[in-house]
């Protein structure tokens, strides 16, 4: 019984919480094993972030990160400077720009 009570608990305040979606820009992710993986365990460290995606730029200079956070828990600047202390210059892409991209690669 007890255990039923605190799953109704934990999914009440689950509910209340507001999910943000953030993509970045993270010059120098490069590699998809130690780069994707050095900006992946920084993000760890960042409570309340979930990774969507990455993308490293193979033969480019800028990879890509998308994550959803709790933005009661965390913020865009916490989330940023994570991947900065790791060694990555890291920038918002514009909401704008990032749902065109989307749209693009739905059409194709």
């Amino acid at each position: 019984m007890k255990k039923i009570i605190a799953l109704f608990a934990m999914a009440a305040a689950v509910v209340g919480v507001q999910a943000a979606e953030l993509n970045l820009k993270v010059d120098g992710m490069v590699c998809s094993i130690g780069c994707v993986s050095k900006v992946k365990q920084s993000l760890t460290t960042v409570k309340g972030v979930d990774i969507k995606g990455t993308k490293f730029a193979l033969g480019k200079k800028l990879g890509a990160v998308k994550v959803s956070f709790c933005d009661q828990t965390t913020s865009k600047k916490k989330i940023m400077n994570a991947i900065k202390k790791a060694g990555y210059k890291v920038a918002e892409v514009p909401q704008k720009k990032a749902k065109g991209k989307a749209k693009a690669k739905k059409k194709a």
